[in-house]
């Protein structure tokens, strides 16, 4: 199996939602198997080739916060354009549904248990909510994945440390040299652009169930993201009014809180 590892997180202010707080860091895993990866890769290398006769535009990779907010490159897109590069991942998604595993630490999570940390693990700082978020992930990712001696390559993006530096040697101890997990550059590893795609929209959902107005692109996107029918045990579907407001929000996650014994 490969595993792609990507980040995203929300803004620092208070947000109007009991639940869903600011200073939130999301980590996204996404399995693919291993038969499938050479064309996956080579598929995604192959648009970014098409990208100048379709856009005009050159990119080295597909990064999509910069793609949605038209950053970089992308400004030079012609119209709405490089929202089609989202319809056209979700399209892929749809087609394919690998499974997705989603981590999120806030300002709840560990209030929640009534636990706190004061270590490093495989490098990985427990003292910051960034590389609580992480290790929470990998910790997921190391209890859904087939054990030896099935093979495990795991590609997290590199912008905690340097393309080529093993992540979670000792977590992942039991597979031995069955094992390969690295952080690697994202124009590099095309696995890791897929990640990019559901993490920026899994938050960009969140973000825009916050927003007291939203726009008609808010609800296409919105719409967009939902027909993906993501594969994950983390993520809860939902059918809400075009209107739904925070307080609707609120109740999903109060709902979904009593059934964990939260509250």
């Amino acid at each position: 199996m490969h595993v792609a590892i990507d980040d995203t997180y929300g803004p620092i202010t208070a947000t109007p939602s009991k639940y869903v707080t600011g200073a939130r860091r999301t980590y996204v895993a996404v399995e693919f198997p291993d038969h499938a990866v050479a064309g996956i890769r080579a598929n995604i290398v192959n648009c970014l080739a098409e990208m100048p006769s379709l856009l005009g535009i050159s990119p080295t990779e597909f990064h999509f916060v910069d793609i949605y907010n038209r950053n970089k490159e992308w400004r030079n897109a012609p119209g709405e354009l490089n929202l089609k590069i989202f319809e056209f991942f979700a399209k892929i998604y749809r087609m394919h549904r690998w499974p997705v595993q989603v981590q999120t630490v806030d300002d709840r999570t560990l209030a929640d248990h009534a636990i706190r940390f004061d270590l490093s693990v495989d490098g990985i700082d427990l003292r910051e909510r960034d590389g609580q978020a992480l290790f929470f992930l990998l910790t997921k990712v190391k209890h859904r994945m087939p054990g030896p001696p099935e093979p495990l390559t795991l590609r997290i993006d590199a912008g905690r440390a340097k393309p080529g530096k093993p992540i979670a040697n000792t977590l992942f101890r039991e597979w031995g040299d069955l094992y390969d997990g690295q952080y690697a550059e994202s124009h590099l590893e095309p696995l890791i652009q897929i990640a990019d795609f559901l993490a920026f929209s899994i938050n960009r959902v969140t973000h825009l169930g916050l927003k007291a107005q939203r726009t008609e692109i808010d609800i296409w996107f919105l719409q967009l993201i939902a027909s993906m029918d993501i594969f994950s045990d983390d993520l809860m579907q939902a059918s809400l009014p075009v209107n739904f407001s925070t307080t609707d929000i609120d109740k999903l996650h109060a709902a979904d809180r009593k059934q964990k014994g939260l509250e």
